[in-house]
């Protein structure tokens, strides 16, 4: 059975043979960046089976011995899951980086997914779900990212000095009217916040269903940003 870490050294080998070397650079980092996610992370979404293996091979005593995720399961573990909370949140959130290195991130992932189907270690069923995933992030990731940077500006060039009530969490986009975002509070409230008094453009750019941390002022029937947060196309708390 070949590791996921064996068939990424395939990919990245024949991905050296074709591409020039500065492209061939973003590829080389952006696999790193996933093993790094999956090896963190991917543990997560193992069923009981699994998940008993991984403890067994990854938690010994002896650090010598102790092997990572990616050198235990084979490909045929990755799936939709590990790729969307790969580009939609752990890109997002805790790499920082440009917004051309993130984009060539989402197709270097799309690169990666044909080749595993083509190569016979995606299931088409699979494939097509992930596959879509894929297409509909290339989009939303770099705009999610510059979403984060509008609110941060905005932030910083209307500072709010007074309010009668203040509230941080996670919120979910619900209504976008121009200048103005209707956000739904997660884990304290449970109800939606609004209206957000936003620029234009940051409401032309947000997009319903997606999530951000934000610090919010209120100040009559109004709430205003207070502290700037990062913007995710999808949601993956539990990561």
């Amino acid at each position: 059975m070949k590791t996921i870490e064996t068939v990424f050294k395939e990919f990245l080998g024949e991905q050296c043979q074709r591409l020039h070397p500065e492209t061939y650079s973003d590829y080389e980092e952006v696999i790193d960046l996933f093993v790094q996610f999956l090896n963190r992370s991917a543990y997560l979404f193992l069923s009981k089976k699994d998940a008993e293996r991984f403890n067994a091979l990854h938690n010994k005593e002896c650090k010598k011995e102790c092997k990572e995720y990616c050198e235990i399961f084979s490909p045929e573990h990755i799936e939709d899951s590990e790729v969307e909370g790969f580009l939609s949140f752990y890109m997002i959130q805790n790499v920082f980086l440009g917004m051309d290195f993130l984009k060539a991130s989402v197709q270097v992932i799309h690169d990666l997914v044909k080749w595993l189907h083509a190569n016979g270690y995606m299931a088409d069923e699979m494939y097509e779900e992930t596959e879509k995933d894929v297409r509909e992030l290339k989009d939303d990731v770099p705009a999610a990212k510059e979403l984060a940077f509008l609110l941060f500006e905005y932030i910083e060039s209307h500072p709010v000095k007074k309010y009668t009530k203040r509230l941080s969490s996670y919120f979910e986009v619900e209504k976008i009217e121009p200048g103005k975002l209707w956000l739904y509070e997660y884990y304290t409230l449970g109800q939606t916040v609004g209206p957000v008094i936003v620029s234009p453009e940051i409401s032309s750019k947000a997009k319903v269903g997606w999530t951000v941390y934000l610090a919010l002022g209120k100040t009559g029937n109004i709430w205003q940003p207070l502290v700037p947060g990062i913007v995710y196309p999808r949601f993956a708390g539990e990561l």
